[in-house]
């Protein structure tokens, strides 16, 4: 290998870093004016459930929109949002533990310490079995590495 095409890879590789970062710019992963989360009820999940929201039932929350299946859902949600926000903002927690920013799969989740996380999921990689190889460690690094983002 050549030093100019290092040089390249090298830049690259920075460049996709930094790249991941800048989307990092916002503190959501739902973009503003959207249905949050394709439209699933995050009361839901406290439930072990994966529902769709229904548009009767929605409220606005940190900019975005959300859905429920019930009014009772709405209510309990209207109640107190902080217990059922998503931590890190609805980003999959194990990127946020590699310190990386990616749109989870809502269909995987986990309730940890009482919140609400999310996990990409893409061909030969679960992020949920790979958080709970260690999730006490990995909530731990997420926590810091989201914190240094959004102090």
């Amino acid at each position: 290998m050549t030093y100019k095409s290092f040089l390249k890879i090298l830049i690259s590789v920075f460049l996709f870093i930094y790249s991941n970062h800048l989307a990092a710019q916002n503190k959501l992963a739902p973009e503003k004016n959207t249905i949050a989360f394709d439209g699933y009820d995050i009361i839901s999940y406290f439930a072990n459930k994966v529902v769709k929201g229904n548009q009767a039932f929605q409220t606005e929350y940190k900019g975005i929109k959300l859905v429920f299946e019930t009014q009772e859902n709405l209510q309990d949600f209207k109640s107190n949002p902080e217990k059922y926000f998503p931590k890190y903002g609805g980003w999959c927690a194990i990127a946020m533990a590699d310190d990386a920013f990616m749109v989870p799969d809502y269909s995987y989740f986990k309730i940890q310490e009482g919140k609400l996380l999310f996990f990409r999921v893409k061909a030969f990689f679960n992020g949920l079995i790979q958080w709970n190889k260690s999730p006490n460690a990995n909530l731990m690094k997420a926590d810091v590495n989201y914190r240094n983002y959004f102090p």
